[in-house]
């Protein structure tokens, strides 16, 4: 367990020293824990400011949501257990949960990148549009929220779509339904299942507020410790500190934009790690 604990810190690490995302890039922009990433088979929690690789497979846990940056400048917005593979800087399928696309700008043109998504069993490509898409047992949607887009699924012919609120649905193992308008509604409650939550305690790539999970005086629990919040998809560090003569293993939690983020983190986190009295901390 050492060995993977120092491993895994090194990779993290590895992630937090990356260069600033060039413009072309897809990277994580901002986040709620936890999450984590699949990449070459080694599967680590993600922090944001990550850039993000063809076939990573990212995944949220409960209450962990993403919000990343596409390379046409789109956000992409990813709601909590959810499954989604970047297949490039530009397109990504959806294996399971919600996502939402938001352009750089929005001004009725449809020039600029193509972007490309699978959502379940339906295929979709647009430029400078806006939409919301959701994969799960039942069926997989697709519903444009401003903008155009074309969709399709295997077998069955594609569709155009311009119409604001309109929306494309494929049942499992069964013949997409005719395209329709959703309730203004039920559009807002779609959209906010993927927008990042405040009382959650947002982190980012420039927060410099941590959490300070625990403080031990031995290396071994603090290895093991470091091995078990990885896994639950928490990009926790370790950094030593001396007091007092003392070497103490702290473990924390870094990236809050401010210190009421980690503030309104600190209960959630605790509870899903199993921990108590966490304490804010602003690395310099």
């Amino acid at each position: 367990m050492p060995g993977l604990a120092k491993s895994l810190t090194g990779l993290i690490f590895a992630f937090c020293s990356a260069a600033t995302p060039a413009a072309d890039d897809a990277w994580v922009v901002a986040m709620n824990y936890p999450a984590w990433v699949v990449r070459n088979y080694e599967t680590l929690p993600l922090l944001p400011g990550i850039v993000l690789q063809e076939n990573d497979l990212l995944r949220t846990g409960k209450g962990g949501r993403l919000q990343l940056r596409l390379a046409d400048g789109s956000v992409l917005q990813i709601g909590e257990s959810s499954r989604l593979v970047m297949m490039s800087t530009a397109s990504f399928q959806v294996l399971r949960g919600v996502f939402r696309v938001i352009p750089e700008f929005f001004d009725g043109a449809s020039g600029g990148y193509r972007l490309e998504a699978r959502i379940g069993a339906i295929g979709a490509a647009w430029r400078n549009s806006s939409l919301w898409g959701r994969a799960d047992l039942e069926r997989d949607a697709i519903c444009l929220v401003e903008g155009e887009l074309n969709v399709g699924s295997v077998g069955f012919e594609g569709v155009d779509m311009n119409q604001a609120l309109s929306c494309y649905v494929k049942p499992r193992n069964q013949a997409p339904l005719p395209v329709d308008l959703i309730d203004i509604r039920q559009h807002q409650l779609w959209m906010d299942e993927t927008e990042l939550e405040t009382a959650s305690g947002i982190a980012t790539r420039d927060g410099r507020w941590q959490l300070v999970l625990i403080s031990l005086t031995n290396s071994k629990p603090a290895e093991q410790a470091l091995t078990e919040f990885h896994q639950k998809g928490f990009a926790v560090q370790r950094i030593s500190v001396v007091r007092n003569g003392r070497t103490l293993h702290r473990l924390v939690l870094p990236g809050f934009e401010s210190k009421e983020a980690a503030l309104n983190a600190r209960v959630r986190i605790e509870e899903l790690l199993g921990i108590n009295d966490a304490w804010v901390w602003h690395a310099k």
